[in-house]
């Protein structure tokens, strides 16, 4: 497991006016208990994140959830197999430089998927944006995989020949059942940057020509899911820090997979969010780290890259004061919490 460096906490990166000093990760030791010293240094653990020990979880629902990056997982119950938004590559498109060239060419590295992906009964699309949708056509056809996702996920994967046995277009409010679990859809929002706008938005109502730059790949609707387990275990999935919150109050997940990023451009994000889901005992961070960076490299957050907006312990502090009993775990790229 890789840690953010100890200088980026330490000197000169600011948290709401002032800055994590010594006592503050003494405090937040303290605070969580069981984090190592190392562990301090991983995003989100400062202000009361844990990380999974080497049991990864408790395991007592018989639900595992394993991390790829970005806003990509595994969630595996049972003989059951379902991936979210999987994305391996890591494209450097600039995004994070503020240079972002739509014509970088969509790469697929067929290698690093099959080292990861053996099988899939479904594959759930969040939105369009090639950080999440790239890999999908590639992994849809290896598997032979449902690929539920919107309108424009849809023809997305009929213009890269996914078979249409295989896709299924839904828009929000379906509530498809399966063998011992069920996939719910709720129409959801993008998250917005300070000008409350962001790339490569619009749609595709018929099926284009094979995209080959991530710029032809656009939002094309956002989309949230519930996976119900076994009639009482819920799981909810969500892609990019914005939501409809009348579209999710009551829903009451047992698990959360909650994207931060620019959330301080929401009004009040988390505590709607959190009272909405009626603060859900346990919050898996999703869509937190800079996805252009290598695997080699280790998870980052974007504190460096955006400020405030991209500093994962700031958004788990802000879940600890309006939920403290809420348990928030944060995962490097390709391990494993039991739940």
């Amino acid at each position: 497991m890789c840690f953010v460096e100890a200088d980026w906490h330490l000197h000169g990166h600011h948290l709401h006016g002032h800055n994590l000093s010594r006592r503050d990760i003494l405090s937040a030791s303290l605070m969580t208990g069981a984090a190592s010293a190392a562990s301090l240094f991983f995003p989100g653990v400062a202000y009361g994140a844990e990380t999974a020990d080497k049991n990864g979880g408790p395991g007592t629902a018989g639900v595992n959830f394993k991390w790829f990056g970005t806003d990509g997982w595994e969630i595996s119950f049972g003989n059951r197999t379902i991936l979210f938004d999987p994305y391996f590559q890591r494209i450097p498109t600039g995004f994070f430089a503020g240079k972002f060239n739509p014509t970088t060419p969509i790469q697929v590295n067929e290698t690093v998927i099959d080292q990861h992906i053996k099988k899939a009964d479904h594959i759930l699309i969040g939105h369009g944006h090639w950080d999440h949708i790239a890999d999908i056509p590639f992994i849809a056809k290896k598997t032979g995989a449902m690929v539920i996702g919107s309108e424009t996920h849809a023809n997305l994967m009929r213009a890269y020949g996914v078979p249409e046995g295989q896709i299924v277009q839904v828009k929000g409010g379906e509530n498809m059942k399966f063998d011992g679990y069920t996939i719910e859809v709720f129409p959801s929002l993008h998250s917005m940057g300070p000008t409350k706008k962001f790339a490569v938005p619009g749609h595709r109502i018929s099926v284009p020509e094979l995209p080959k730059t991530v710029g032809e790949l656009p939002e094309g609707d956002t989309l949230i899911y519930l996976i119900t387990i076994g009639g009482r275990f819920r799981v909810f999935l969500m892609s990019s820090a914005n939501y409809v919150e009348r579209a999710l109050n009551g829903l009451k997940p047992d698990v959360a997979l909650v994207a931060s990023i620019f959330s301080n451009q929401i009004h009040d994000f988390t505590p709607r969010l959190l009272d909405a889901l009626n603060r859900p005992p346990l919050i898996l961070p999703t869509h937190w780290d800079n996805f252009e960076r290598p695997f080699s490299d280790g998870a980052h957050d974007l504190r460096d890259v955006f400020g405030d907006a991209g500093n994962l312990d700031l958004w788990v502090r802000d879940v600890k004061q309006h939920s403290p009993n809420t348990k928030v775990v944060v995962l490097d790229f390709f391990q494993s919490y039991a739940a």
